[in-house]
């Protein structure tokens, strides 16, 4: 028998139970990439077998987290919306604490690249983003608001190639200050955030890890973005 309650309220009980379970957490770290994944993947790169695979992915389908597409014999998941992805990294940023990895040297230095700089969803978090947002601010290419400025329209037109529209195109925001679950401080997501990441991918200033939604800087990478890099962080 259901309760009854006075008035109508969000079911976020049931979004959060989607959570409730430690691998569930991990595969959705995982797909956290923004890439559609296949089980066959995600069993591999987790250690799971395939069935706990499908068995913790179709619940998630289920509460919609994750969303299924298919492609010939292919099954692939990804992360349901950019909203799912944003609440996954702000609540593991009030999470407070981490579910430790292995004890090993491999599981070592994955955490040690997470930390460095990742994707989240499609934006780029850790270290690396965090000293981006403050060198946008810091050169006030974007405002207290997280509103790109009218000379910071210019000069990422300038460095980059990236014209930055005045309004949304679309529902989702140009810029937005995106919690960082590691490092407990701003880095930027929203549109802008998107095309960075994919900018500095498409110049290879950065590199996708094998497995892993870690990145790695490359040394043209550092050169020309070194300026962000030197860029001290303050509480943001």
């Amino acid at each position: 028998m259901s309760r009854s309650y006075p008035e109508s309220v969000p079911n976020i009980a049931a979004l959060a139970s989607a959570l409730a379970d430690p691998t569930r957490v991990m595969i959705c770290t995982s797909v956290l990439d923004g890439r559609a994944w296949t089980l066959t993947e995600l069993s591999r790169v987790l250690g799971l077998p395939m069935s706990s695979t499908s068995e913790h992915v179709s619940l998630l389908i289920d509460r919609g987290v994750l969303r299924e597409r298919r492609q010939g014999r292919h099954r692939y998941v990804q992360l349901a919306s950019a909203g799912i992805a944003d609440w996954l990294e702000h609540t593991g940023a009030l999470a407070g604490e981490r579910v430790e990895s292995a004890p090993s040297l491999a599981a070592k230095t994955r955490d040690r690249h997470l930390l460095e700089a990742r994707t989240c969803y499609k934006h780029i978090a850790g270290r690396f983003g965090i000293q981006l947002f403050a060198a946008l601010s810091a050169n006030w290419w974007i405002d207290d608001s997280v509103t790109v400025t009218d000379s910071g329209r210019e000069s990422i037109a300038e460095a980059w190639g990236i014209e930055v529209p005045t309004v949304p195109k679309s529902s989702r925001p140009v810029t937005r200050a995106c919690l960082d679950w590691t490092e407990r401080r701003s880095h930027l997501g929203g549109w802008l955030g998107d095309e960075l990441c994919r900018e500095f991918i498409d110049r290879t200033w950065i590199v996708r890890r094998p497995n892993s939604r870690s990145l790695r800087l490359t040394s043209a990478g550092r050169e020309r973005l070194d300026w962000i890099l030197t860029t001290e962080v303050t509480f943001l």
